[in-house]
């Protein structure tokens, strides 16, 4: 594609036309003029496929494969290839999505009269988790005379991959796991005798009735006791909701946090705890599986350990989308049931903000309650809480009328609250600040109750 340059438009404007303009008043034939005219126009015109010719031998090759994290600054690295050293000025464009932006949309970049051969960085900052493809790039250089600029379209296979953000979560996990936030330096202490069976023995005297085994004992004719060790390895699921619900905006942290920086919506906070939950099962030696569901049960990755299975799990995770579908609580309980044979501890992170979804929640987890811990976690709202219970005053009949419905939806959480508790599912609701903190105190809580 061919384009005229700026140098074409200036000379045309401030020379071209005006020179023309003073010879025909000086009295010039106008054989002379269309004369001198064509020989211009000629050496435009030969002027002009040298723009393309230039751009013939240039390649530039893209990295098949770039991971970085939200928020986060990251280098695109570019080795741009130049045989014969035709070319000596060059712009390169990309079609930014809108969660990419660059400062420099466009690099202008001069070219070196020694190297065939240029490594260009391309400074671009993620906005939005997901991935990103780029699959064409754009080049444009000018003729030998600068009086036309050429433009190609060349093919390049990058993807992008932004995972989310956990760097603020690490001053959550430090104080919550070890005594100087370091990997490694001391795990929670773990109390009790522990609930993997091991062997039988004879009963002796001040063994517990709970432990005896009476199958065994009638076999035998004499009392047995059950015998138990602590559990070495777990299995901890977390369910994800990605309905409708969990595409709920959240509300502004403070004043001085970028908003770029932050969970947007309620799932945004669901996949960082799911991430930060993964790395806690590891530190404690458990093993990590998880659920999606909307609609339906979109994925379930049994429950396994080590850096690979973190790795899919953050794969799967950070393209997650919420779909504008009410969930399925049924569905994947009757999965949960099929699936999953042993007992582990499941987390649901969810919203049970809706009257019938918190009908339908409390209905169909007796199905798997009974097999497993269930827990079940979602984001509150500072205007949910009882009316008047910080000791301040309604300001305006809106003012009123507002407290009064956080009044009717805490209570309606109070509720639902007291029916899980009598089906053995402990729910609680934190502010997205303390959402993270609160789902693994929830998850070292059962382990220090070996509750698994």
């Amino acid at each position: 594609m061919l384009s005229p340059s700026n140098r074409l438009l200036i000379y045309t404007g401030l020379i071209g036309i005006p020179l023309f303009t003073v010879l025909g008043m000086t009295g010039m034939s106008l054989s002379l003029m269309a004369g001198l005219g064509l020989l211009l126009a000629l050496v435009v015109a030969l002027d002009a496929p040298s723009a393309l010719q230039l751009l013939q031998r240039i390649t530039v090759k893209f990295p098949e494969l770039v991971r970085t994290t939200k928020g986060r600054e990251f280098d695109l690295d570019i080795v741009l290839t130049n045989p014969g050293l035709t070319c000596d000025f060059l712009r390169i464009g990309l079609s930014f999505p809108p969660e990419l932006r660059s400062e420099a949309m466009i690099l202008a970049l001069t070219l070196s009269s020694v190297s065939e051969r240029h490594e260009v960085r391309w400074k671009i900052k993620a906005m939005e988790r997901g991935n990103f493809q780029f699959q064409h790039c754009y080049i444009e250089g000018a003729s030998r005379f600068g009086l036309w600029q050429g433009r190609k379209t060349l093919s390049c296979q990058s993807e992008v991959r932004v995972y989310p953000d956990l760097s603020r979560e690490k001053n959550v996990l430090a104080p919550l796991f070890f005594r100087r936030g370091a990997i490694g330096v001391h795990r929670v202490r773990q109390i009790g005798k522990g609930r993997e069976f091991e062997q039988l023995r004879e009963y002796a005297p001040g063994d517990g009735y709970e432990d005896v085994y009476w199958k065994g004992t009638a076999k035998r004719r004499f009392p047995v006791t059950k015998m138990f060790q602590m559990e070495r390895t777990q299995e901890v699921y977390v369910a994800i909701d990605a309905s409708r619900r969990s595409a709920r905006r959240l509300d502004r942290l403070t004043e001085e946090v970028d908003d770029d920086l932050v969970a947007k919506t309620q799932l945004e906070r669901f996949i960082q705890a799911a991430l930060v939950l993964a790395l806690a099962a590891e530190q404690q030696t458990d093993k990590f599986g998880l659920i999606i569901f909307s609609d339906k049960v979109q994925r379930l990755i049994p429950a396994r350990s080590g850096r690979s299975h973190y790795d899919t799990i953050r794969d799967v995770l950070y393209t997650l989308k919420p779909a504008v579908v009410s969930p399925d609580y049924d569905d994947v309980f009757i999965h949960i049931g099929n699936r999953l044979r042993h007992r582990g501890l499941l987390l649901f992170l969810t919203d049970l903000g809706e009257p019938w979804l918190a009908e339908s929640f409390v209905e169909g987890v007796s199905l798997i309650s009974r097999r497993h811990v269930v827990l079940t976690h979602m984001l509150g709202q500072r205007e949910v809480a009882p009316m008047f219970s910080k000791g301040d005053r309604a300001e305006s009949d809106d003012d009123l009328y507002s407290k009064l419905a956080g009044q009717m939806m805490w209570n309606d959480f109070q509720e639902t609250t007291r029916l899980l508790k009598q089906r053995g599912v402990h729910l609680t609701s934190s502010l997205q600040e303390n959402l993270v903190a609160d789902v693994v105190s929830e998850y070292l809580r059962v382990k220090k109750r070996q509750l698994i």
